[in-house]
């Protein structure tokens, strides 16, 4: 599978995290106008799906109207144009139906033809992906990404990176909605009570510390009656707010109000009179006294749980396109490290190859090189089977004798250090087989025994032991030496971490341990170790059946 491919099965790339994550931090930005988010917007499309052309297009009875349009390659937003539902009936049922049309050719594809004529032929447009934008279930426009190449597959990657920020755009749509209604409810104060009767938001006034007004809409939402409410002061309103926010909230009011701050607002989680906790956001708009005492504090307060819930949904889009591209790099390592080990055992054979002048000795040689180069040729085989299992996570195993992949790691370590005395017992019963990954076993296998080589006592008669045992549905596999050991007082907390390296071998890398632990994990088991200096070391890994 080549780099592009594996990168292609990633929820996100990474240019589709970056500029994700960075138009999520544009959505806190306290003054966006409407004709900023639509230019962000577009301009993030272009960027990340690398096309010529991204717009909004907005339903308005039955015509579809460009709100706005960003050409990369004219480098202008324009918008106007319009598109009647009577010219296109089956593209606009398409929107209707809430179909996302991804169209690789424009010119075949069953819900772009219509458009053929009119629109793509004199635009130069070849391949097209549609969105349908819904407001509270209702379809209100659509996103449309557009490029003038040859006809191109939109990649999964691609649809949900464009999901991602048409749903960024309603939020940011939604905030500076709210934004300009709160603004002119704050600068018209002589129109508060007409707004307060109407408005989805919601308003609270407190004179002297003591609620002297509060919406009816907000006190029925809370579940509190108009009485009951009137009697709230702000220390009860404290009490009412989330145990894990109180603190937080107090100190940046108390804070804001010494300060003498005409202006704030906070979020916080606010308990309803059934016990429920709700998401909150304050507008504070403050009169201070003569002395500098605040005489009126007027709030604008709106629930806010929805964009509680949508923000957590994007939050674990970033999560999981992190972790998977941590699992790629973590996976180009462990690539480097298993070639790496066969690679240097051909260099050995044609170094030795080369340097032999006896004829039967240079075929018995050319015959492991053939051994190495269908051994690497294996590797690679199965190094690319797995990437596959980590992107789709579906696992694919294989039903292996134990005994007889242990002896295949032990012929690969003698290969690669034939000049050692090590004794090598491979004790390991013939009736145990293990459903596994083939080249994690290998690998697992390969580096806990060569660790016990590459670790021996020159000072003694050195050996490795590879023991299993099988208990109930799990199997135990024990590999023990009689090496130099490790102070595991010092190490054992980073034992397993990457590039650590314990002794001075000239050929240590530190990647040995770290990745036969992600191999371990990545099959279900878990690894342990006991050691002690000059004594020796084992290594238990346990694994299902």
């Amino acid at each position: 599978m080549k780099k592009s491919d594996t990168s292609k099965n990633l929820l996100f790339s990474q240019k589709h995290f970056d500029l994700i994550l960075k138009l999520n931090k544009s959505s806190f930005v306290e003054k966006n106008t409407i004709d900023e988010i639509y230019n962000v917007i577009t301009e993030t499309l272009v960027v990340g799906l690398d096309i010529d052309r991204a717009s909004y297009w907005r339903l308005e009875k039955d015509n579809l109207v460009c709100i706005k349009l960003f050409d990369k390659i004219e480098n202008r937003y324009s918008s106007g144009s319009k598109l009647a539902s009577r010219d296109l009936p089956v593209y606009f049922q398409a929107l209707s139906d809430g179909i996302a049309i991804v169209a690789d050719d424009v010119m075949t594809n069953q819900y772009t033809q219509e458009l053929k004529d009119d629109y793509l032929i004199p635009l130069g447009i070849t391949d097209m992906l549609d969105l349908p934008i819904r407001e509270n279930g209702k379809i209100i426009g659509v996103m449309c990404c557009e490029h003038r190449d040859n006809p191109r597959v939109w990649n999964e990657s691609d649809l949900a990176f464009a999901k991602s920020v048409s749903d960024i755009l309603m939020l940011l749509l939604e905030k500076n909605k709210r934004s300009k209604v709160t603004s002119e409810l704050i600068e018209s104060q002589r129109k508060l009570s007409l707004i307060t009767e109407n408005s989805k938001d919601v308003f609270v006034v407190f004179e002297n510390s003591q609620v002297s007004y509060i919406s009816p809409s907000y006190a029925d939402y809370l579940g509190y009656s108009s009485e009951e409410a009137l009697q709230f002061s702000a220390a009860m309103i404290f009490d009412r707010i989330h145990p894990d926010d109180v603190e937080r909230v107090k100190t940046f009011v108390y804070d804001q109000l010494d300060k003498k701050v005409k202006n704030f607002k906070c979020q916080f989680r606010f308990k309803m009179k059934t016990g429920r906790y709700i998401w909150r956001e304050d507008s504070a708009s403050v009169i201070y006294g003569n002395e500098g005492l605040y005489s009126k504090y007027v709030l604008i307060s709106r629930d806010i749980s929805y964009i509680k819930k949508a923000e957590e949904k994007i939050d674990k889009l970033f999560k999981l396109s992190k972790i998977q591209n941590l699992k790629l790099l973590d996976f180009t390592h462990i690539i480097s490290h298993n070639i790496r080990s066969n690679t240097s055992n051909m260099t050995m054979l044609l170094d030795l190859i080369d340097a032999s002048n006896d004829s039967v000795e240079k075929e018995d040689l050319f015959q492991l090189l053939k051994q190495s180069n269908e051994k690497l040729s294996t590797t690679i085989h199965f190094l690319n089977e797995t990437i596959a299992i980590q992107l789709k996570s579906k696992a694919k195993k294989y039903q292996l004798n134990l005994k007889d992949e242990v002896d295949k790691a032990i012929v690969a370590v003698q290969n690669l250090l034939p000049e050692t005395t090590v004794k090598i017992e491979n004790n390991v019963p013939s009736s145990l087989f293990l459903n596994s990954i083939p080249v994690y076993l290998e690998s697992i296998l390969f580096n806990l025994i060569s660790n016990g080589i590459k670790y021996r006592d020159e000072n003694k008669q050195s050996s490795v032991l590879i023991n299993a045992v099988k208990r109930a549905s799990k199997i135990s596999i024990t590999i023990t030496d009689n090496g130099i050991g490790i102070d595991m007082e010092r190490n054992a907390d980073k034992l397993f971490g990457m590039y650590k390296i314990f002794h001075g071998n000239d050929d240590a890398v530190g990647l040995g341990l770290f990745m036969t632990k992600n191999h371990v994990e990545a099959i279900g088991g878990k690894i342990e170790v006991k050691s002690e200096i000059n004594i020796g070391t084992e290594f238990k890994v346990t694994m299902n059946e």
